[in-house]
């Protein structure tokens, strides 16, 4: 193991939360006076001089109810693993800095020498100043990148927390309009002096909605200690998310809905004793309380955009507001891209590329639009003037990798030896990689594929040609790969292979390369270098290639 791994290791151990000191007695009988760190249901971390940072299950433990417990921070599996991402960024950013001061230690004892060195050795000591001088610049480079990464991955926790409060509330905001609804038909069942059957199968109802509605509530209070959690252990050196004028907030809101349940159910008691009939009074109350709780659901929908918003900024990812700020294709990864090459001497060459992409992808399914249109000349006579656009469904299934797809391409194309062709694929697909960082997946199917004024040899033509119409039937295989290499940067592979079945033997080869590289003076700005070759043994060409350089909005 190096020097490098070594010092990785201790920094992992030797970083923790508040500690207390306490003694151990082991069930083979050794004691121990250790720091403890934290805890979780089953097992507890502490710190020894000796043995380092060590975790042990309670159940070996044989004085584990003597042990001062109350104080020690309770963690779940999710946030211990959350915190070793942060110890581990953590070491990763000493290392970086212990790597800058070996580096600036044979900086100085590189200059030392080269002040030192006699003529004849001075360009070889300069030569070895210049290399660790370079080796110092990339150790401050290295720390920065750490520092970043540490950075990243704290931002990314305390999001990830924010929008499961946020979600929460939606779910306490959507059981709280359940509950009303319910109230609203026993209070219409008790106007129209309903059956005394159905008065009870509604307020029934209304119990489990408001059993559910509680549940709600205890979910965003354990995600709320969930973020305390996050911001005080894991994300030491963040101040608290929650400022104490929030929690006020939220604990008088609920205090205010406490008062104001015992409140209507302190007047329904007296109704009831004074013989009032009141219930076209609360009919009309509780529509209106159905419609403030929507309201609130509404509310707390657009918190939950907003937290899954800051999710997004914290991975380094763009955040959706639409076309031009216009909202049109919000929540779609959608850019423009133009590429324009020219050259002017003893022949005029040009040429200019559009592409449109947009793609959109939740739990349920994906669309995935792409689109180009290209043209270029060569002494002002057009060499390539095409237009292509392809459209994939997805369907995901849960629980499962599979999904099922359809696809759809449009193609026209001045030169090729069909005018017009589209295909239409269907079939299953398998996604055998998605992380934040690869993605692979793969398809086969079946592909149906028109083509229009499709030139081919006639004998009774005057001419010797004519154009007809065709109809083809392919199998289809194919896999994607997306790379994503840093949060401003990105590589896709596809390749598709559709032997015919119409014709045997006969076959085409579809290979997509794309990298994209943000620029990070201009938000949405990119640039782009893409690769796309087609062969088809059926065309007189057989083999379609080009490349592209372009420039890329996203948005």
């Amino acid at each position: 193991m190096s020097t490098k791994q070594i010092f990785l290791c201790l920094s992992i151990f030797l970083l923790s939360t508040t500690a207390y000191a306490q003694s151990i007695q082991f069930s083979n009988g050794d004691t121990l006076d250790v720091e403890l760190i934290h805890q979780t249901g089953t097992t507890i971390t502490f710190s020894h001089p000796a043995l380092g940072t060590q975790t042990i299950a309670k159940a070996k433990i044989n004085n584990l109810q003597e042990l001062n417990l109350e104080k020690l921070t309770i963690l779940t599996e999710s946030e211990l693993k959350q915190l070793l991402k942060v110890r581990v960024a953590q070491a990763e950013v000493l290392v970086a800095k212990e790597g800058v001061n070996t580096a600036e230690a044979k900086l100085l004892a590189a200059k030392e020498t080269v002040d030192m060195a006699e003529e004849a050795d001075s360009k070889d000591a300069e030569e070895k100043l210049i290399l660790a001088g370079e080796k110092f610049t990339a150790a401050q480079e290295e720390v920065k990148v750490a520092e970043d990464k540490l950075k990243v991955v704290k931002n990314v926790i305390v999001a990830e927390a924010e929008l499961l409060i946020a979600k929460g509330k939606v779910k306490v905001a959507e059981a709280e309009v359940n509950v009303i609804r319910l109230d609203v038909e026993v209070a219409e069942a008790e106007e129209y002096v309903a059956e005394e059957q159905e008065i009870i199968v509604a307020e029934e109802k209304l119990v489990v909605a408001g059993e559910k509605f509680i549940a709600a509530k205890e979910e965003v209070k354990a995600a709320e200690d969930g973020l305390l959690v996050v911001k005080n252990v894991i994300v030491t050196e963040a101040e608290p998310l929650l400022a104490k004028a929030q929690v006020d907030a939220v604990v008088a809101e609920i205090k205010d809905t406490q008062l104001e349940l015992d409140a209507d159910e302190a007047e329904e008691n007296i109704a009831e004793e004074q013989g009032i009939v009141v219930t076209e009074l609360k009919t009309e109350t509780a529509e209106e309380k159905v419609e403030i709780a929507e309201e609130n659901v509404k509310v707390a929908t657009q918190q939950v955009e907003v937290a899954e918003d800051n999710l997004k900024l914290a991975k380094g990812e763009k955040v959706g507001i639409g076309f031009m700020g216009t909202g049109w294709f919000k929540d779609w990864d959608s850019s423009i891209a133009l590429g324009l090459r020219g050259s002017s001497g003893q022949s005029v060459n040009a040429s200019f590329r559009a592409d449109f992409n947009t793609r959109y992808e939740d739990a349920d399914h994906r669309w995935d639009f792409k689109s180009f249109y290209l043209f270029a000349s060569d002494d002002n006579i057009s060499s390539d003037n095409r237009v292509n656009a392809v459209l994939v469904k997805d369907w995901f299934f849960s629980e499962t990798r599979w999904f099922a797809f359809a696809s759809t391409m449009y193609d026209w194309d001045e030169f090729k030896d069909w005018k017009h062709r589209w295909q239409f694929s269907v079939g299953p697909g398998y996604q055998f990689i998605k992380t934040d960082e690869w993605e692979f997946s793969g398809r086969v199917g079946g592909t149906g594929i028109f083509e229009f004024d499709r030139t081919v040899e006639d004998s009774s033509s005057p001419t010797g040609y004519s154009e007809i119409n065709t109809l083809g039937f392919e199998a289809m295989i194919g896999a994607d790969l997306v790379w994503h290499i840093t949060a401003k940067q990105h590589f896709t592979l596809s390749n598709y292979f559709y032997p015919s079945l119409t014709d045997a033997g006969e076959f085409r080869n579809l290979t997509i390369i794309s990298w994209v590289h943000s620029i990070d003076w201009f938000e949405g700005l990119a640039i782009k270098l893409g690769i796309r070759n087609e062969y088809d043994t059926v065309e007189s060409i057989p083999n379609d290639f080009n490349y592209n350089f372009s420039v890329l909005w996203g948005f």
